[in-house]
């Protein structure tokens, strides 16, 4: 009994450590970022162009006002206010709260985690 219990319960773990995901295409311009875990992990405000009704309004430490911003973490490259990007992303509600030392409560846009990223030269 206590065998099929272990089992069940490694079993259970297994399965909800697996993370399952829609990835979805999209398009945009990094307006803003936000520290994660430091310098090495950032979340970055990106405006979507496409799709264009998931995201939420954000307002930039230089007070710029924005619609249509979603926070992107999982980068694996440093981007830049005003870079052109594009490729696929995952909605990950509460990503920042789960995974970042820092957590940023004052806004009111969907985060998300690149799964391919390009870089418009």
């Amino acid at each position: 009994m206590k065998r099929s219990f272990l089992f069940v319960a490694l079993l259970f773990t297994v399965f909800a450590s697996c993370k399952n995901y829609e990835d979805f295409d999209f398009t945009g311009s990094v307006v803003d970022y936000e520290m994660c875990n430091g310098i090495s992990e950032i979340g970055y405000a990106v405006a979507l162009t496409s799709p264009d009704t998931i995201g939420g309004d954000y307002t930039t430490r230089e007070m710029q006002q924005f619609q249509n911003v979603v926070v992107i973490y999982g980068s694996d490259r440093m981007l830049h206010s005003g870079d052109k990007i594009s490729g696929r992303i995952y909605l990950d509600p509460g990503h920042s709260e789960a995974e970042c030392n820092y957590h940023y409560n004052d806004r009111d846009v969907p985060e998300a985690v690149f799964t391919k990223l390009s870089v418009e030269k």
